[in-house]
């Protein structure tokens, strides 16, 4: 009996330190905020609204709840590294993660999607993000057409992403 009382007493220590979803999408998001702030310069938590606006760009991609490993990718913005020129601001989308729920979260990188999927779709300018699942995004993201000045881009695409790795599987005209 004194087992059992053991096992379920450090089963739900484990539950409760492992939070909830919605926790540590909190959690991710103060990560990204004191990581921002040390790496950039306007970023769009300076605000200094309530995190909760921001929940909308936290996306699970990959969480177990026995062992606590997690895996979000975040969007926010910011002029990485402060040069403050006319086209430095942008969007990132960083991985956060951890390997246990012992460990903290971290930021793993800021091209949570990879380098090729950087290259493809104008970070600079994007608009959205949906999740569809894990594996499986679109971003609505502007691009400059000739004659374009450097912060008006006239053509918008929606961007049809897939992981396996992450490529872009589908670029439609939306405008």
């Amino acid at each position: 009996m004194k087992w059992f009382l053991l096992l379920i007493t450090l089963l739900f220590a484990i539950q409760v330190h492992a939070g909830n979803e919605s926790q540590e999408k909190i959690a991710v998001l103060n990560v990204i905020k004191n990581y921002s702030g040390a790496v950039a310069c306007s970023t769009n938590f300076e605000d200094g609204d309530s995190l909760d606006s921001y929940l909308k760009n936290v996306y699970t991609i990959d969480r177990d709840d026995e062992s606590g490993f997690a895996t979000y990718y975040v969007l926010w913005s910011g002029d990485m590294g402060c040069p403050g020129g006319s086209g430095t601001y942008r969007y990132f989308i960083s991985e956060v993660s951890r390997h246990t729920n012992t460990r903290p979260f971290l930021v793993q990188n800021n091209e949570a999607f990879g380098l090729d999927i950087e290259n493809k779709i104008n970070f600079r300018f994007i608009e959205s993000v949906t999740k569809i699942n894990s594996n499986h995004f679109s971003i609505v993201s502007s691009e400059f057409a000739d004659g374009d000045s450097n912060n008006f881009p006239s053509l918008k695409y929606k961007y049809t992403i897939k992981s396996g790795p992450w490529r872009v599987t589908n670029k439609t005209l939306i405008k």
